[in-house]
């Protein structure tokens, strides 16, 4: 299976059903399996220092990668099954299926930019861009904001401004580590 689609675009209805279909591989679950440690391992030690205050996580781009090499569909899998699993070695506060869900709606968003798509700048400023505003930015604030009683609006303007100085930096790094990563498989044919 080639990472790049030899059509120019599959519809996002074919990327669902293709990417459903991966996870009947044993050779996809071995993948998957592999790159959920890995994001396990990252999320807990790996990360960019931009600030004194600001810390970009690297986690998202093992979801990145879930997405680029198995959809969207089975990247939303894996992304909720690495959040619970995180959650349950590191438990930080009450767990709640919020996060989870915006991890698995991360998960498909990746998929759905970068499965079978060639890794480009517009790909990674329009995934990214949509991850950070409306999972990062608005679903995470309205999760907050119904678990802790924290007035929305000004939760928003907090995380909009710390997730608006990061942007930049992790569309760099998303763009590079993608573009790497395709080029590596495809000479390793690993996929």
């Amino acid at each position: 299976m080639n990472l790049v689609s030899p059509q120019s675009s599959l519809s996002l209805s074919a990327k669902f059903r293709q990417s459903a279909q991966e996870l009947k591989s044993v050779r996809t679950l071995t993948g998957v399996s592999m790159l959920l440690a890995m994001s396990v391992v990252i999320s807990f030690t790996a990360s960019v220092q931009i600030t004194e205050s600001l810390r970009v996580g690297l986690g998202y781009l093992i979801t990145a990668l879930l997405g680029m090499l198995y959809g969207p569909f089975t990247a939303a899998i894996a992304a909720g099954v690495g959040d619970v699993v995180k959650y349950l070695l590191k438990p930080d506060g009450q767990f709640f299926f919020g996060f989870t869900l915006t991890a698995m709606l991360g998960g498909m968003v990746y998929g759905a930019f970068f499965y079978k798509e060639r890794v480009t700048i517009v790909r990674a400023i329009a995934s990214k861009t949509t991850v950070t505003l409306f999972l990062n930015c608005l679903l995470n604030t309205v999760w907050i904001s119904f678990l802790y009683g924290q007035p929305f609006t000004a939760s928003l303007t907090l995380r909009v401004i710390k997730n608006a100085v990061a942007l930049p930096v992790e569309i760099v790094l998303l763009y590079v580590v993608l573009n790497a990563m395709a080029k590596v498989i495809q000479r390793a044919k690993l996929h």
